[in-house]
């Protein structure tokens, strides 16, 4: 239960990641020609979701129902309301699309940031922080520093799921 708010942070930035990679592909033969009923179904909950056109990563997915099926349910999900505000996931989601350089991510989750209530000031808040943070992992990157967490946890040693056993690094 500690970590319950780092595993639900940890869900948004990989759906955001991975919606990002699917709509700024420039692949415009993802464009499905038509909709399936079972796609414009996911559709219509997309919509009310958002209170907008479907966005363009869902679009594409539409394709193949299934996996759009399966992907929107993520996506709701990591960015409903549980114990991070939908706001501030947005403000998450917004953040890791400007590091990443999503023209996609970053023009939609500032809008959605937007349509939820986050000011001039508050974007700025959020792109001052992450433009701070981003900063410090390059000079941190170039210096090649090794991380001073890197000790708080005891090493995990356990094998991969069907992987081989490994030793113990200060073990072996």
């Amino acid at each position: 239960m500690d970590d319950a708010l780092w595993y639900e942070a940890a869900l948004l930035v990989g759906i955001t990641n991975a919606l990002n990679v699917v709509a700024d592909a420039p692949l415009a033969a993802l464009e499905p020609a038509e909709a399936s009923p079972d796609a414009e179904q996911v559709f219509a909950e997309i919509r009310a979701f958002y209170g907008r056109a479907v966005p363009v990563a869902f679009l594409r997915l539409g394709g193949d129902p299934g996996y759009l099926a399966d992907v929107w349910a993520a996506t709701r999900r990591a960015f409903a309301d549980n114990r991070l505000t939908r706001r501030l996931k947005e403000a998450l989601a917004f953040a890791v699309s400007v590091t990443s350089r999503s023209p996609f991510g970053t023009t939609f989750h500032l809008a959605e940031m937007r349509r939820l209530g986050v000011g001039e000031r508050g974007v700025m808040e959020v792109l001052g922080v992450t433009q701070m943070f981003s900063s410090y992992t390059k000079i941190a990157d170039t210096l090649q520093l090794e991380s001073d967490m890197h000790g708080l946890a005891p090493v995990d040693g356990s094998p991969a799921p069907g992987g081989p056993s490994r030793p113990h690094p200060e073990k072996a």
